[in-house]
Order: structure tokens, then sequence, then C-alpha cells
């Protein structure tokens, strides 16, 4: 009987938590994602290189969680995540009323300092362990599917229609209409979290960590290392400047990357059930079906001509390229997140998982701002067009790293296949 009431407490908090998370992507594309790309260098025209410093800037921020999760380890996960997006309101707030002219480099930089402290200070630091109490091996895989699906859902839906709207170039009164939509994204979050903060089982192991020291913590979860490994490999063959890259180096249109952007959460969002399944019976085949979407992604990436004004053939590659690298993108996101929660005590996981954010955000700073300087590089350095596909920088160092890494994974799987069971 009590099983009964704590199983149905913990479904409760999964719908209010695939509630809260309804408008994650829209928030995050607009304000530290790919559309706020477009509003750096349509809008406020910042150079490649502050582009890609602030979208690197972005993940480190994340080191505040080091001293925060020993602070905030005892306290109301779900409180301090309400509070977090008060002050994530306060931000919307204030790029909505001041004007953007006096926005240069380091003015802009600062507020999305503040903005992300916002977030690694709420949802960064509690909402993987606030997951992993109110989900168990038996539904985890349906849940974060069922919450994923509907998020990219809605995103790809809101991509569509600014894709309709937005020309060449977006423009200050399209980017405001934006941040509006985010408003109201941040209420919903608001709503949700206050029906999860009234349910007693997500404080049920808030106090267990307190027995253990760090050292211990870190040695009775050390099988995480593996799924550690696995995300630098990932990192590596990231997609985070994707969209940079189509605007600077191969001149790509607003509209055609706004395209891109609505093709590839149409992917991500059209494969998740069927990845789901796949990744819920076996983890293994789940490996092995993201490395054949890379080799597939990766001769389109070699193939993926320069723009040309009217070429139906930059429609045709950048719609392939957008749907591989979503499908690939859900795909890590599940896989990566049912590896972690399997290998992580749940007494254990307000420490063990920031610990391990922490470290993955550190090393997407460091490749972030090396594939900055590559595409910097390919902008000025592109070798001559002597056929009608072009040849960069950015693509050969692209190339290179998906065939390591696919060797790398192949090779772990041969070797360490208790983690894949």
């Amino acid at each position: 009987m009590e099983f009964d009431a704590i199983n149905s407490e913990k479904k409760y908090c999964q719908r209010q938590a695939i509630i809260f998370n309804s408008f994650n992507q829209i928030i995050t594309n607009t304000l530290t994602g790919d559309i706020m790309v477009l509003f750096l260098t349509d809008v406020l025209l910042f150079k490649t290189v502050n582009i890609t410093f602030i979208i690197s800037l972005i993940p480190l921020i994340a080191l505040i969680r080091l001293p925060l999760i020993f602070v905030l380890r005892r306290c109301n996960k779900v409180k301090i995540i309400e509070l977090s997006i008060y002050i994530k309101i306060a931000y919307v707030i204030i790029l909505l009323t001041i004007p953007w002219n006096v926005l240069d480099m380091w003015k802009y930089t600062a507020l999305i300092i503040i903005y992300q402290v916002a977030v690694e200070f709420g949802v960064g630091i509690c909402w993987q362990p606030l997951m992993k109490e109110i989900t168990s091996e038996r539904d985890r895989g349906q849940f974060f599917s069922n919450m994923r699906f509907l998020f990219m859902t809605l995103n790809t839906i809101f991509v569509f229609l600014l894709s309709l709207v937005v020309g060449a170039e977006m423009n200050h009164t399209q980017y405001k209409a934006l941040l509006l939509i985010s408003l109201f994204g941040f209420f919903v979050q608001i709503y949700a979290i206050r029906k999860i903060s009234r349910q007693q089982i997500i404080s049920e192991y808030n106090g267990a960590i307190q027995k253990k020291t760090l050292l211990k913590l870190l040695t009775d979860n050390k099988n995480i290392l593996w799924a550690l490994i696995l995300d630098f490999i990932f990192i590596c063959i990231g997609f985070t400047l994707n969209v940079v890259y189509l605007k600077t180096v191969l001149g790509y249109s607003s509209k055609l990357v706004s395209l891109y952007i609505t093709i590839n959460n149409l992917g991500g969002t059209v494969s998740l059930p069927i990845i789901g399944r796949l990744l819920d019976r076996n983890l293994r085949k789940g490996s092995r079906y993201i490395i054949f979407l890379y080799l597939a992604y990766m001769i389109i990436l070699i193939m993926l001509p320069a723009y040309l004004p009217g070429n139906i053939f930059n429609i045709l590659f950048i719609i392939a390229l957008a749907l591989l690298s979503g499908m690939i993108a859900s795909g890590v996101y599940l896989f990566m997140t049912m590896i972690q929660h399997s290998l992580v005590n749940i007494e254990d996981s307000f420490i063990v998982l920031n610990i391990y954010q922490i470290v993955i955000y550190v090393a997407t700073f460091i490749i972030t701002n090396i594939f900055g300087v590559v595409i910097s590089r390919a902008v000025t350095d592109k070798a001559p067009i002597n056929y009608w596909f072009s040849v960069d920088l950015f693509k050969a160092v692209n190339i290179l790293i998906i065939l390591i890494s696919i060797g790398v994974i192949n090779k772990m799987l041969s070797e360490k296949s208790y983690i894949f069971s």
C-alpha cells in the first residue's frame, strides 16, 4: 500500500516535471541558444570571435555549482528552482526595457553571466537529482522520452513559425516578441514547480549524503567515470557552433539557418519514440544506432556546399544535415541520461551528478573555444573551391574527430560491455 502511494506521488511529480519542461527548449534557444546567436549577429552585430566567446562562457559558469552543492545539499530543491526562475524573469524584463544600442559585448556578457548563474543555482544544481528521485528503473526511459518529446515538439513548431517570419536577418521587434514568449514560459515553470513542492517524495533522500565524505561519494559511484568518458567523446562531435559555421563560413542566410534549426528540432522530436524504445531494450544496440547516425552525418557534412542564392541543393543539404544532427542530439541525450542515472546511487545523486556536470561544462568550454578558433581560421583560410563543394578547416577537424571517436566507442563497447547490459 505504501509502495502504491509513493509510486502515485512519483507519477504526479513526473507529470508536473513534463509541464515544467514544456517551454524549456524555447527559452534556452531564445536566451542562450541558436536564436540568441541570430540576435547577436543580426541585431547587436557582434563579431564571430565575440559570439563564440559568449557561447563558450555559458557552460563554464557551471563552475559556480562546486561550492554551492555543499551549501545547498540540505535545502529544498524545488524552492531553490523557484527562486532562480524569479531571477531569470528579471533578466528578460531588463532586456525588454533597456535600449539595445547600449549593449556592447562586455555589458551583454555581464547580463548573460547573471542569467546563467541563476540557471546553475536552480535547475542546474537541482534538476537531475530531483529527476532521479521522482523516477525509477522501470519508468525512467519512458519518462525522459515523453518529457523531451513534448518540449521538442513545442520548440519545433515555435522555430518553424519563426522561420516563416524571419527574413534574411532578424530584427529588434522579432526578438522582443521571442522574449515575451520566454517570459510566459517562466510563469508556466513557476506553476509546475509549486505543484511539485507540495509532494513529500522529493525530500526523501536529502539528508543521506551527510553521512559520507566527498571521497567516499566518488568511490561509491566510480563506475560513472565510464559515462564521463563517453560524454567527452560526444562533446567533441557536438553541434553548438553549427549555426555560427553556416552563417560565417558558408554564408547561409538567417532564413536558411532558421530552417536548419527547425528541421534539427523536428528530427530530434520524431526520432524520440524510436530511440527511447531502442534504449529501453538494449543500451548497446542504441549506441550502435548513434554511431550509424554519426557516419551518415559525416558524409553529409563532407558534401555540404557553400551558399549560392537560389540553389536548391543548399536547401536539400541543410535539411539532411539538420535532420541527422537532431536525431543524434536526441539519442545522445537519452543515452547519456540513462547511463548516468543507472551508475549513481540515489542518495549520492545531488553531489555526484553535479560534479559530473561541472566536469562536462568545463570540457565544453575548452572544446567550444577550440572550435571557435577553427571557424575563424576557416573564414580566412578556406581552400580554393575548384569544384562545386567547399572545403574548409571546420569540416576537416569534424571529420577527423568523428572517425577517432567512433573507433574509441567501439573499443569501449567491446571491452566494457557490463555498462551496456
